[in-house]
């Protein structure tokens, strides 16, 4: 049987080391992550966004377009920091127990992940008209589901979930292409990136938040279902809740793509047509 394995580099600097409060133990990973990504927002995204875009960037003169980059930058970093802080845990079996099954390397993932998506949300909030309903509650489903995470609740899912993130890095690269390419009479990246990018971009975005979300919420609410005795009955409803919101957002934004590959298509081929 897999136990509880202490393998956080961390938990030797919690704030109550003799917990335990999963909360109150893995607090200081909390607090960590976010003032982590208040500062890669506040500091590096800036400082990174130049060194990359050089003019483009420093020549933003509208507010929001400039604050949309340094979001769509700490995104990135997001991306990179989950992938590493899930990979020693990614292929836990599927079928642990979901209420009493626990692992310190996937609190500190968790811990990590809610300081971001708390940042994430009060981001969603402080820019609102910059992001709209649709973020802001992708923003607050997340957050609550990696927090109940941490009584413990479904930890062997939690690195699976994450995967989700693998389709960010496309989504940011696909977003900074379109952004680059206004106003501009040339493309800003070979036509033949811009058209890989949106293919990886689209299949992995349906590979792991479509297919595997449905899949895997399926296989997931099996295995509640054959503990359904000892589960937390409002905070599993809200899970599953939570989910079909997520999967429901997941299929509108890929709705979307489709929409925006179909007029990218269309429009190259009048182009084409035209010469």
């Amino acid at each position: 049987m897999i136990g509880l394995i202490k393998d956080d580099p961390f938990l030797r600097f919690s704030l109550f080391p003799n917990s335990d409060n999963l909360y109150l133990l893995h607090l200081h990973e909390i607090i960590g992550s976010f003032v982590f990504y208040q500062l890669v927002y506040a500091y590096v995204a800036p400082w990174l966004n130049r060194l990359v875009f050089r003019d483009k960037y420093s020549s933003i003169s509208d507010a929001k377009t400039r604050i949309n980059f340094d979001i769509h930058t700490v995104s990135s970093v997001q991306c990179l920091v989950t992938f590493y802080t899930i990979a020693p845990t990614l292929f836990l079996p599927m079928n642990l127990n979901v209420v009493t099954y626990r692992n310190e390397l996937v609190c500190m993932a968790s811990s990590m992940a809610i300081g971001y998506f708390l940042w994430d949300l009060l981001i969603c909030i402080r820019y609102f008209n910059l992001y709209g309903f649709e973020f802001l509650a992708h923003a607050a489903s997340s957050l609550y589901v990696f927090l109940l995470s941490l009584k413990p609740f479904c930890q062997n899912w939690v690195s699976k979930f994450l995967l989700f993130e693998a389709s960010t890095p496309f989504v940011n690269n696909n977003w900074f292409i379109a952004q680059l390419s206004r106003g501009s009479s040339k493309p800003v990246v070979p036509l033949w990136v811009n058209a890989l990018n949106g293919l990886l971009l689209m299949t992995t975005f349906f590979c792991v938040r479509i297919l595997w979300g449905f899949i895997g919420v399926s296989i997931l609410i099996f295995q509640m279902y054959k503990v359904r005795n000892a589960l937390p009955i409002i905070q599993s409803a809200i899970l599953c809740v939570l989910n079909l919101i997520l999967n429901t957002l997941n299929l509108f934004w890929f709705y979307k793509m489709l929409k925006l590959a179909k007029k990218m298509v269309n429009g190259s081929t009048r182009t084409t047509k035209s010469m």
